[in-house]
């Protein structure tokens, strides 16, 4: 996630490729996939998935990292390179999934192809949580950890922006801060 997160800045967005957050959801999710194959890991990464929990709650986090039939990630971007960041929208979705992810429908109804795209689909045991931002500097600290999530399954990227400057990129993984 960490090198994904960097080269996606460091790349695409000092590009000038990037200019909403669906921008930032293909540039990012086209690296881990690359990263990925790379590693020869096979995983299914879905984009703003329609999910809905065993307790009739349907939520649509950006990504979902799934390998065969577990959810191992689940990531929420932010593109508000001109703002102070939003996230407690982003972390009641991790609360939500954290708490009534034993078991999990993805919808997938518009794939035609085999197997029929979606299914259901439980959390693993020690998923990772990430939430990751492009925001106005200067970085921050991101209250999510202070959630019910276990701090060891949380990763914050930031991508903070300044003006006329290239963003500062971190990672805030438990309680150590390490700039990428």
């Amino acid at each position: 996630m960490r090198r994904a997160w960097t080269e996606t800045i460091r790349s695409a967005y000092l590009d000038q490729v990037i200019s909403s957050e669906r921008g930032l959801q293909v540039h990012f999710t086209a690296r881990l996939m690359d990263l990925f194959w790379q590693d020869g890991v096979k995983r299914r990464v879905f984009v703003e998935p329609k999910m809905q929990l065993d307790t009739g709650a349907r939520v649509h986090p950006d990504l979902l990292i799934c390998n065969a039939r577990a959810i191992i990630g689940v990531v929420e971007l932010k593109y508000q390179p001109k703002m102070r960041p939003q996230y407690e929208k982003d972390f009641a979705t991790f609360e939500s999934l954290a708490v009534h992810g034993t078991g999990i429908e993805i919808f997938n109804n518009r794939y035609r192809g085999p197997d029929g795209g979606g299914g259901r689909f439980a959390m693993s045991a020690d998923p990772m949580y990430v939430w990751a931002g492009v925001y106005r500097g200067p970085a921050r600290d991101i209250p999510g950890f202070e959630t019910r999530i276990d701090r060891n399954q949380l990763l914050v990227l930031h991508a903070a922006t300044n003006a006329d400057d290239s963003p500062t990129i971190t990672a805030r993984s438990g309680s150590r801060v390490t700039e990428l």
